[in-house]
């Protein structure tokens, strides 16, 4: 609720005043705050990212859209799902149960959704990269658009972690099971 009055107080002053000195430090001081969250997400190893950040924040879209929450929040969503992929992938992937061709599987279905994550972040790119005839409503339609497909991807990205670990600890599970059985009823 306190973000969104201050969206709308900020929408006010930039709609009264265009993109005076005040605006560009709002913008420049939002930068700030979420680079520091993808730097905390992902230390300092991608610096790509960074870098994307950055050049939309000093691109020449109107500030409207990019002090717009939707836009903190896609960047967000990404450097959670870029993290998510990094930390799970590995510990799903080594389990002993695991074989060479499910650890594949495993590899290449996170990359599909990092990938698929990646390409809205591009698309969010496009629109500070190309000049475009969307009004601003437009571009706040379509950022928020690309907002909650970016949510979406997050929510799949940790429902598949959650799955394949759920799938795996039942293998093992049965496996336990079997191993007991046959130690004490001399079968399965």
């Amino acid at each position: 609720m306190k973000t969104t009055s201050l969206f709308l107080l900020v929408s006010l002053l930039l709609g009264s005043c265009g993109e005076d000195a005040a605006s560009k430090k709002l913008a420049s001081d939002t930068e700030a705050r979420v680079t520091a969250s993808v730097k905390q997400l992902l230390g300092t190893t991608n610096t790509n990212y960074l870098t994307t950040v950055h050049n939309w924040y000093q691109s020449d879209v109107p500030n409207l859209i990019k002090l717009n929450p939707k836009t903190e929040s896609i960047y967000q969503a990404h450097a959670e799902i870029l993290q998510e992929a990094k930390t799970q992938e590995p510990k799903l992937t080594s389990n002993n149960i695991v074989t060479v061709e499910q650890a594949q599987g495993v590899r290449s279905m996170y990359k599909k959704l990092v990938d698929e994550s990646a390409a809205n972040v591009q698309e969010l790119s496009a629109l500070a990269t190309s000049k475009t005839s969307m009004s601003e409503a437009e571009q706040l339609k379509y950022v928020s658009d690309l907002a909650e497909k970016e949510t979406h991807q997050l929510a799949l990205v940790k429902y598949y972690g959650k799955r394949t670990a759920a799938a795996i600890a039942q293998k093992e599970q049965k496996l336990k099971h079997q191993k007991y059985n046959r130690e004490v009823w001399g079968h399965e």
